[in-house]
């Protein structure tokens, strides 16, 4: 592999991630968290079959088919606990605890996934992480009694569903390509989450417009996106690039609610920014790329 596909993939990703920390924007609403992640993967799903079968690249899975399935599970729990922990919890808090993910499944890609990580990409994880605690800012949230146990169990939760997703899915990635790899996981999901899937769409006729965007674009495109980037990267170099997910999200609120962030969050997302970079510079050497995945 040359340097510049890890190079080009880590940008790529980095745009996905700044992408995603708008979804803020548009799941403002009363939906439930099973039904809204229901619609999610239901319409990301029929938008990325659509979009193989007019290019011809829609195949039947490969080999890996427990893999794929697990996958597609870990990710629908992933999104309902994260959505049910800013319901009882604050946003905040909930991120605080959900990016504990990326560092766990970095430290478990060396024995799961046999991935030899560089001291630069763990500076920059922890630089990283480090900018996401400023933006966030916990601490402020907490001091004002909004937090429930519940909220704090529910993103421990997520962040665990995502460790695992992480480790899991590489693999099955790197074996199906990206774009298998997101139907599979994607149409998995949406058999999982059905009902309520349907009930969402009953209940709530108003949001179908919104329930398209973000699950044919920020759901069905990103997936493909993110899988297809994610096999050429090592674990910890695509959890210090999402990073940036959280960092653009007070961007985007700045630009778009008038939610005017502080200077200890801007200084955060200076931070994050430079974590970010670290790792896509790190991931163009050879000795950032990651050996292969034999989860």
């Amino acid at each position: 592999m040359t340097s510049k596909a890890p190079l080009g993939a880590a940008l790529s990703l980095a745009v996905l991630a700044v992408a995603w920390g708008a979804i803020p924007l548009f799941v403002r609403n009363d939906v439930p968290s099973v039904g809204l992640v229901g619609v999610r993967v239901t319409f990301g799903a029929i938008a990325l079959i659509g979009a193989a079968a007019a290019a011809r690249r829609l195949v039947w899975p490969a080999g890996r088919l427990w893999r794929l399935a697990l996958s597609g599970v870990l990710l629908a729990l992933h999104w309902i606990t994260f959505f049910e922990s800013i319901k009882y919890a604050t946003v905040a808090v909930a991120l605080a605890v959900l990016y504990l993910g990326p560092i766990v499944a970095s430290l478990l890609a060396g024995p799961f996934l046999g991935e030899r990580v560089t001291g630069r990409l763990w500076i920059a994880l922890g630089v990283a992480a480090g900018g996401t605690l400023l933006v966030v800012q916990p601490w402020v949230e907490v001091s004002d009694g909004s937090i429930t146990v519940r909220g704090i169990v529910m993103a421990a939760m997520s962040a665990a569903l995502l460790a695992a997703l992480l480790l899991v899915g590489k693999p099955v990635a790197r074996h199906l390509g990206g774009l298998t790899m997101a139907i599979g996981e994607l149409t998995i999901a949406s058999v999982f989450l059905a009902p309520a899937t349907y009930r969402a769409l009953i209940d709530f006729p108003g949001y179908w417009l919104e329930f398209l965007v973000l699950g044919a674009i920020f759901t069905g495109l990103a997936g493909y996106v993110y899988w297809e980037t994610m096999q050429r990267l090592p674990l910890a170099a695509v959890s210090v690039i999402m990073y940036l997910e959280p960092a653009s999200a007070v961007v985007w609120a700045a630009v778009f609610l008038d939610e005017v962030p502080n200077l200890l969050a801007w200084v955060g997302v200076g931070l994050v920014v430079a974590g970010g970079t670290i790792a896509a510079q790190s991931a163009s050497t050879e000795e950032a790329i990651s050996a292969p995945a034999t989860l």
